[in-house]
């Protein structure tokens, strides 16, 4: 059994510990993981992060060409994190490296273009699009999923790119132009060698954000079955398409999108990790077993969990992949659009300084490595108990219980990958039991530890 272990204070970062040995015997603590490999759930898909335009263009113009590849091969490489789903903003996020929105089909205040005769993806040209080749060449299997902050402001009832007032919604004569939008971005990226596996509506639907969009479910789901499906299905596009992309708390609005939108035509349920508890995600299972789940958006560190907290409820709660948030920010959380308020404490998955021009792995990446390095695209969740409980605290944050947390899987390859996290202040001992046989383990506080094994 191979054992990788990360800790609390970083002196272990994903350290290969010395092997184990699942032998025959009684365990000698109350405290077992069964491991039951006949026990089935979900399918997973990719762990990664969101290539925001801040991202890519502090990895593209910030880092030597040598300390970019190097850093690439940290990412996406099978000796690093071995990343395989990437989020790609359509357009701009609040993380832009100007600072300013954008979309693909902008035109001057008070002109529209309902034919798309504007459409253009020049924007990514110089530093999103090299940097998302780069990751393919390294990792081809890489799963891409792309939706907007925002429809063009000509678009929208407000003529603006942002959603203050919650009055930035989409003019009933664009839901044809905004489904014809998708078609175009998916057909562009595949002109430049990058298929877009994925498309989501819309980020956060009901939240007043700039760049922002009002979408209720109630339209989400009109646009979806009579202009987004037709629309893909009339260009040849197989892109699959997710709704909601919002927080735990909006288990309504899926499970309305759940029942408003045709079998076959909504692949699945995106969902951020900010409010409420995964446990949605298993409620919505029970309703909508058709659906797949998956976390696109999470930034653990402006939250009261740990990034493992976060992959273990998601994971144990119905999610087939699990996304942080950006991918690479600066030291100030940055570059990011002004006024800096969406997300001062925001980390990137590796943090890349301006002025030294040094890529940084932090607590995340660690954090994150410990699933990604280790559960290949395919696994199944297979069975094991767990000695935590999800619940809510002071501001609906989630928060889960202290403890011993776990989830494990078994790979393609027929690897089982135990992943196991002490959510307490003090070491704790437990066994890993799996057919006859058990491991015996001590756990340091808040740390993080994969088992592997065949």
């Amino acid at each position: 059994m191979h054992v990788v272990q990360t800790s609390v204070s970083l002196a272990e970062r994903m350290k290969r510990l010395p092997d184990a040995i699942l032998a025959r015997g009684r365990p000698r603590t109350s405290t077992v993981v069964h491991v039951q490999d006949g026990v089935r759930y979900q399918r997973i898909l990719g762990f990664g992060a969101t290539l925001t335009d801040s991202s890519a263009w502090l990895i593209r113009r910030q880092l030597s060409p040598s300390d970019r590849t190097a850093l690439m091969g940290q990412l996406f490489g099978p000796d690093g994190l071995n990343l395989d789903f990437i989020r790609l903003p359509m357009g701009a996020s609040d993380f832009t490296a100007r600072g300013k929105p954008y979309s693909y089909d902008d035109m001057p205040r008070g002109q529209s273009d309902p034919s798309l005769q504007h459409f253009s993806i020049a924007h990514d040209m110089p530093y999103i699009i090299p940097t998302l080749r780069e990751a393919l060449a390294i990792h081809p299997r890489l799963f891409v999923f792309a939706n907007p902050w925002t429809a063009p402001a000509w678009m929208k009832a407000n003529q603006a790119t942002d959603d203050f007032g919650n009055v930035g919604t989409l003019l009933p004569a664009a839901f044809g132009p905004f489904a014809a939008y998708f078609v175009k971005f998916v057909q562009a990226y595949a002109r430049q060698g990058i298929a877009v596996d994925a498309i989501g509506p819309e980020n956060e639907p009901v939240v007043a954000e700039d760049p922002g969009m009002q979408f209720s479910e109630a339209d989400e789901a009109t646009f979806v079955s009579r202009y987004l499906h037709p629309a893909l299905m009339s260009a040849g596009l197989s892109t699959q398409v997710y709704g909601l992309d919002l927080s735990w708390d909006m288990l309504s609005f899926a499970q309305a999108l759940a029942q408003d939108i045709v079998p076959g035509e909504l692949t699945g349920i995106s969902w951020h990790c900010y409010f409420g508890t995964p446990a949605v995600m298993t409620a919505l299972h029970v309703q909508a077993p058709q659906l797949v789940q998956l976390i696109n958006e999470c930034s653990p560190e402006i939250r009261p969990f740990t990034t493992p907290q976060a992959l273990i409820g998601s994971l144990r709660n119905w999610a087939s992949a699990v996304a942080l948030w950006n991918l690479a920010l600066d030291p100030s959380s940055g570059p990011v659009e002004p006024p800096r308020h969406r997300c001062p404490r925001c980390e990137g998955v590796v943090t890349i300084d301006e002025t030294t021009h040094i890529a940084r792995p932090g607590p995340t990446y660690y954090g994150l490595g410990q699933f990604s390095r280790f559960i290949a695209r395919g696994a199944v969740r297979i069975g094991t108990n767990t000695f935590v409980a999800d619940q809510t605290g002071l501001y609906d944050f989630y928060r889960p219980t202290p403890g011993l947390d776990d989830v494990a899987f078994l790979n393609p390859s027929g690897e089982k990958v135990l992943v196991t996290y002490n959510g307490t202040s003090r070491p704790l001992r437990f066994a890993v039991g799996w057919r006859g046989r058990v491991l015996d383990y001590r756990l340091p506080a808040q740390a993080t530890t994969t088992f592997t094994w065949r």
